[in-house]
C-alpha cells in the first residue's frame, strides 16, 4: 500500500514523534478489510472476530458453566494447524448512561445522589472479543511465485482463505452460543476499539476511516516509550498521561477450573490477552512422551505430573483433546507510576491465588506488548504448551449480564443502574428485552424476609421510575410506602372498615363490556358464602344488569339494583344474599357510592392502604375486585403503569383470582401495565391459591437473601444452582439481592446508605422502620 507519510517532503516537516509513531504502526499487522467482516494482515493472514455476552459465573448453572469450557475445548482442538485462536479481555471505566430524572422534587434529588454514588464507585465494564486467524500455507505461496500464478491466483487463494474463515467461525458462533457471540464487522465501532485497546489499553470504539491509511496506521494515536519494566503512553497533557506494564504468565497451574484466572476480574484499567496456535498432534504427542522419558531416566519423583501427562498422551492419542501453543499477558495502565505498581502487585497476586506465577517484564516488555495484537505470533516469548481443555479453563468466556440497555427497554430505558458484587454496572428493568413501545412482559416478584430491605428497595426503584414517567399504583400493607409515596407528590389514603369508599360498579360499569363484568363479578361475589347460583338465578341476574345499564343515572345503585331482584321467582334468595352488599346490609359501605373515592386514579402516584381489610377475605376480594377493574378502565389509554402489590399473595389468595388472574395479567401485559408483587417467602406464593398463575407470568424476580431460606422453598422460581446457594447464606447485614430477568441474572449490592437522610424517606411508615 502507498505510504504518502515516507515521502521526504513530509518527513522534512513532520514533528519528531512522526518518525515514532511510523515504526509503532509498523510492529502492528492489521492492513485493510478484505471485506465488511474480515481483516487482511501484512503476511496474508485473514481474521475475523466477534464479541460475546458470557456467562455469569455468579448467576449461571455449574453445568451451564462446564458445557461453555467443553464447548470452548472442542473449538480449541478441532483448530486447523495454520489457524490460530486470541481473547481479549478489556475492563474500562463505565458511567452509566440512563437518563437523569427531570423534576425538581423528591425523585430528581434521590437520583442526583445516586448518580453521585455510581461515579465514586468506579463501575467497570468487561468487553471479550474472540478472533479466529487463518494464514497463508507456505506450500501454496512458494507454488504461487513458481508458477507466476500472479495477481488472480493470489485472489482466489484469499477468497478460498476466506471461505475457510468464514465456516470456522460460523461453527464457532454455533458451538459457543450459550455466551452470545455477535460477529464484528467494519461498521461495528467495538471491533477497531477492541484492536486499539492492544495499542492503548483504553476503550475507544470506532470505525476506519476513508482513505489510504492501514487500519495499524489509524489506531496509531499517540508515541510510546519503553522505560525499565514499564511504558508510557503521553496524552495532549499530563493528566492524560498513561503509564502501563505487562505482565505475562509463566507458570501455569497444577489443575485447571473453568474461571481459573477470574481474580484477575479487577476494578482496575487492565487488558488480558490470551492466544491459541494448534501444534500438529503428532508432535504434541512426541513432546509429552520425551517429557515422560526424560522424568523416568532421571527417577523424578513427580508422579502426579507423570500421571497428568500420561493421561494427556491419551487424551490426544484418542482425539479427545488437542495441544496447542498459548501466550497469556496483562497489560495495565494507571494515572502514575506509583499506582501502576499497586496494580502490578494486586496482579501478580491474583495469578499466584490460582496457583500459576507472573512476571513483570523489562527486558522482554516490548514483545509482550506487540504480542497482544492478533497476528503477532512472533512477539510471543513466553509461549507453552497446553491442552485444549486448559485453555478453555483459562479462557473462559464469563461476563456478568449488563442487564437492559435502552434499545432493549419497551419503557424506553433501564428503570434504574445498580453496582454488581463484581464491581460492574446492572441495567435493571422489569420487563423481557424489547424495542422501545413493545409491550413484553413486566411483572416482577419481590421476596424479602422482614428487615432485608425490600420495602426500601421498592421505594427506591419507584422513585428511579420518575424517569419514564410512569402511572403508579400501590395497594399497600401497614402504610409501608405511605412515606415515599407522598415525597413523590403522590395521593395516599387508607381503607377503613365501615367508612365508605365511594365505589359504585352500578354506575359505571353499564356498556357491553361493563355489563358482561357486572354479571360475572356478581355471581362471584353473591355465591362466596352461600353457595353457587342456580341457572335461573344467573340468567335473572345477567337480566338485571342489562336493565340496569339503561336505567336513569339516578337509580343506577347498589340499593336500586337489589330493588329489582325482589321480583325473581327463587325464594327471594338473590334479594337476600344482595341485601349483604347494599346500602344498610353488613358490607353495604363497600359499594354504596355516597363520598370521595378513596382509589384515587387521577394522580400519577396514587397510594392506598389495605391494611383493616387484609384479614376479612370477603371485603378484600370483593374491594380489589372492582378497584382492579377501575384500573383496567384507567389503563386503556395505553401509559406506562406501574402496579405495586405489598403482601401479594394474601390480596390474591382467593378462589375469585385463582380463576381470573392469569388472564388479567395478560390484558395488563397488553395494556403496557406492569406488576410488581412483594412478599416475604416465595412458599407464600407458591402454596397461594392464585401462586401457580402468578409465577407463570412473572418476567423477573429480584430475591433478597436469608439463611432461612431453603433450596426447597427457592425452587418454585426456577433458579440457578448457584443463585440458590448465594439466596440461603447470610448476607451478613450487607444488602445484596438476587436480579433475575428472563433467563439472565446479577447479584447486586443494594445498599442505599449513600443517599444519606433521602433513606429515611425510603423506609416508610412507623411500622417499617426498620425495613431499610
Amino acid at each position: 500500500m502507498l505510504d504518502l507519510r515516507s515521502t521526504l517532503g513530509l518527513r522534512a516537516v513532520a514533528p519528531p514523534g512522526a518518525a515514532r509513531e511510523q515504526a509503532l504502526s509498523g510492529f502492528l499487522p492489521w492492513l485493510c478489510f478484505a471485506r465488511k467482516d474480515v481483516i487482511l494482515l501484512r503476511d496474508g493472514d485473514v481474521m475475523g472476530s466477534f464479541l460475546v455476552e458470557g456467562l455469569d459465573p455468579l448467576t449461571a448453572e455449574h453445568a451451564a458453566i462446564a458445557d461453555l469450557s467443553e464447548a470452548m475445548s472442542r473449538c480449541a482442538a478441532e483448530l486447523p494447524p495454520d489457524a490460530a485462536l486470541y481473547i481479549h479481555r478489556l475492563s474500562h471505566p463505565k458511567t452509566p448512561e440512563v437518563p437523569a430524572v427531570s423534576d425538581d422534587g423528591f425523585a430528581a434529588e434521590l437520583d442526583a445522589a445516586w448518580r453521585a454514588h455510581l461515579r465514586s464507585l468506579g463501575l467497570r465494564r468487561r468487553r471479550m472479543m474472540v478472533s479466529v486467524l487463518l494464514r497463508p500455507g507456505k506450500a501454496a505461496g512458494l507454488r504461487a511465485r513458481l508458477t507466476g500464478g500472479g495477481v488472480p491466483a493470489q485472489r482466489a487463494a484469499l477468497a478460498k482463505r476466506i471461505a475457510r474463515l468464514d465456516e470456522i467461525m460460523g461453527h464457532m458462533q454455533a458451538v459457543l452460543s450459550a455466551a452470545g457471540p455477535r460477529r464484528l464487522t467494519r461498521e461495528s465501532p467495538e471491533w477497531l476499539g477492541m484492536l486499539g485497546a492492544t495499542v492503548s489499553g483504553a476503550w475507544r470504539p470506532r470505525v476506519h476511516p476513508l482513505g489510504l491509511a492501514t487500519i495499524a496506521d489509524s489506531l496509531v494515536t499517540s508515541d510510546l516509550h519503553f522505560r525499565g519494566d514499564g511504558f508510557t503512553l503521553p496524552g495532549l497533557d499530563a493528566a492524560e498521561t498513561r503509564f502501563g506494564a505487562m505482565i505475562t504468565l509463566k507458570a501455569y497451574p497444577a489443575q485447571t477450573t473453568p474461571g481459573a484466572l477470574a481474580g484477575l476480574d479487577l476494578p482496575e484499567d487492565t487488558l488480558l490477552s490470551q492466544s491459541y496456535t494448534p501444534i500438529n498432534p503428532y508432535d504434541a504427542l512426541a513432546r509429552i512422551q520425551r517429557t515422560l522419558r526424560q522424568m523416568r531416566a532421571a527417577d523424578d519423583a513427580a508422579r502426579s505430573l507423570a500421571l497428568q501427562l500420561e493421561e494427556a498422551a491419551d487424551d490426544l492419542a484418542s482425539g479427545r483433546a488437542g495441544f496447542g501453543l498459548h501466550h497469556l499477558s496483562i497489560m495495565a495502565t494507571a494515572e502514575s507510576p506509583a499506582r501502576l505498581d499497586e496494580i502490578a502487585t494486586q496482579i501478580r497476586g491474583a495469578v499466584q491465588a490460582a496457583g500459576a506465577g507472573a512476571v513483570r517484564e523489562s527486558i522482554g516488555a516490548r514483545a509482550a506488548y506487540f504480542a497482544q495484537a492478533p497476528g503477532n505470533y512472533g512477539f510471543r516469548a513466553r509461549a507453552s504448551m497446553i491442552s485444549s481443555g486448559n485453555f478453555a479453563d483459562l479462557a473462559a468466556l464469563h461476563a456478568p449480564c449488563p442487564g437492559s440497555s435502552a434499545d432493549a427497554s419497551p419503557w424506553g430505558a433501564p428503570v434504574a443502574v445498580l453496582p454488581t458484587l463484581s464491581h460492574e454496572a446492572y441495567r435493571f428493568g422489569f420487563h423481557l428485552p424489547g424495542a422501545p413501545g413493545d409491550r413484553t412482559v413486566g411483572h416482577a416478584l419481590v421476596i424479602g424476609r422482614t428487615g432485608s430491605g425490600k420495602s426500601a428497595s421498592m421505594a427506591f426503584l419507584m422513585a428511579q421510575m420518575q424517569r419514564l414517567s410512569p402511572r403508579i399504583l400501590v395497594f399497600d400493607k401497614d402504610r409501608g410506602l405511605e412515606t415515599p409515596v407522598r415525597a413523590m407528590g403522590g395521593s395516599y389514603a387508607a381503607i377503613r372498615m365501615g367508612a365508605p369508599t365511594g365505589f359504585n360498579p352500578f354506575a359505571t360499569e353499564t356498556d357491553a363490556h361493563g355489563c358482561a363484568w357486572l354479571a360475572d363479578w356478581l355471581e362471584a361475589l353473591l355465591s362466596r358464602e352461600d353457595g353457587p347460583l342456580s341457572a335461573q338465578q344467573r340468567e335473572a341476574l345477567t337480566q338485571t344488569v342489562e336493565a340496569n345499564a339503561h336505567t336513569a343515572p339516578a337509580l343506577q345503585t347498589a340499593d336500586h339494583f337489589r330493588a329489582a331482584l325482589r321480583g325473581i321467582d327463587d325464594g327471594g334468595d338473590l334479594f337476600t344474599r344482595m341485601g349483604r352488599w347494599a346500602p344498610g346490609g353488613q358490607h353495604g359501605w363497600l359499594f354504596a357510592g355516597e363520598g370521595e373515592d378513596a382509589l384515587d386514579l387521577a394522580s400519577d402516584i396514587s397510594g392506598v392502604d389495605l391494611t383493616e381489610i387484609f384479614d376479612a377475605p370477603a371485603i378484600r376480594t370483593a374491594w380489589l375486585s372492582y378497584a382492579f377493574r377501575l384500573v383496567e378502565r384507567m389503563v386503556e389509554d395505553g401509559r406506562p403503569t406501574l402496579i405495586v402489590l405489598d403482601e401479594a399473595w394474601k390480596l390474591l389468595d382467593d378462589g375469585y383470582f385463582e380463576a381470573r388472574l392469569k388472564d388479567w395479567m395478560l390484558t395488563m401485559r397488553k395494556k403496557n401495565v406492569a406488576l410488581v408483587m412483594l412478599t416475604q417467602r416465595v412458599s407464600h406464593v407458591a402454596e397461594s391459591r392464585a401462586g401457580g398463575s402468578i409465577l407463570e407470568s412473572i418476567a423477573a424476580t429480584l430475591v433478597f437473601p436469608s439463611s432461612r431460606f431453603t433450596a426447597a422453598e427457592l425452587a418454585p422460581l426456577g433458579l440457578s444452582d448457584a443463585e440458590t446457594a448465594f439466596l440461603t447464606q447470610s448476607p451478613g447485614g450487607r444488602r445484596f439481592a438476587a436480579i433475575r430477568t428472563g433467563d439472565r441474572g446479577a447479584l447486586v449490592d443494594l445498599d442505599l446508605a449513600a443517599l444519606g437522610p433521602l433513606l429515611a424517606v425510603l423506609g416508610g411508615g412507623p411500622a417499617r422502620e426498620g425495613d431499610a
